[in-house]
């Protein structure tokens, strides 16, 4: 099944249909997953392979109302269910730890909820995705030039041999993503993947410049409505159709190769 139609089935469903779909699928790829309720919500995590070390792949499956869900975050939960495939497939012993978080639109309270109860002591680092169904790169965030870490380095090397350009960013807009509890709990090689384009690049760019220059709100929207990226962004227009195939399975391919050569 193409990635996008995994997408296009999640469009416009309310929260608990979209993890319910989430479960149909592990469920048909026969992978045990483990549900944590908390006091607003419920979380999925999948654990395969080794114990320790695992690399955390993370993503979110609530929507905002005036949503459909497409990018934010549907993209990210069919690259997760693809990456659970490739593992199972390859009958893989490499540790990783599959988030599939809820209520990151309500202030990060589903990671929130995880770290609270469980910490990030067996995590060797978290690859956290967000928006990666529009673009032909990648922007790791947030980061600057001095960060350091394994699981960043081996993210990079491995984007590098696919010909994949990698971009660091200390702000995409906003820093906030379910990367924010692990590295307040201690996890420092934690981090949030989106795909962008050049315009994203650019139009980014002229938006830090604007509020240097402290622009109104109207005129910043305005700057943001150029993007590809924010285009659609909590719109009802995050329509699976307006993804890319290729943006999807190019997440997935970096995101893979990473977990496996990070062991």
């Amino acid at each position: 099944m193409k990635l996008q139609e995994i997408v296009k089935v999640l469009d416009n469903q309310p929260n608990a249909t979209r993890r319910a779909l989430i479960i149909e699928h592990l469920d048909a790829l026969d992978v045990r997953y483990v549900e944590q309720p908390y006091a607003s919500g419920s979380n999925l995590v999948v654990d395969l392979g080794r114990a320790e070390g695992k690399i955390g792949v993370g993503s979110h499956f609530d929507r905002v109302l005036t949503s459909a869900g497409a990018n934010d975050n549907g993209s990210a939960i069919a690259v997760c269910l693809d990456i659970i495939r490739k593992h199972q497939e390859a009958r893989s012993n490499a540790g990783l730890r599959v988030f599939f978080f809820d209520e990151e639109e309500t202030r990060l309270k589903g990671s929130h909820a995880y770290v609270a109860h469980y910490g990030t002591r067996d995590l060797a680092g978290l690859l956290n995705l967000e928006l990666v169904g529009m673009g032909d790169q990648l922007a790791l965030w947030p980061m600057d030039a001095l960060h350091r870490g394994p699981l960043l380095s081996t993210f990079e090397a491995v984007a590098r041999h696919q010909g994949v350009r990698t971009n660091r960013f200390g702000q995409l807009i906003t820093n906030t993503a379910d990367h924010v509890p692990f590295r307040k709990a201690g996890l420092r090689d934690a981090f949030t993947i989106t795909c962008i384009t050049d315009q994203d690049i650019a139009v980014a760019q002229q938006y830090f410049q604007a509020i240097a220059q402290q622009a109104d709100l109207w005129t910043l929207q305005e700057i943001l409505a150029q993007a590809p990226l924010f285009k659609h962004y909590h719109q009802p227009t995050d329509t699976y159709e307006k993804l890319s195939e290729a943006a999807l399975a190019m997440t997935s391919a970096a995101v893979w190769e990473t977990v496996v050569a990070a062991q």
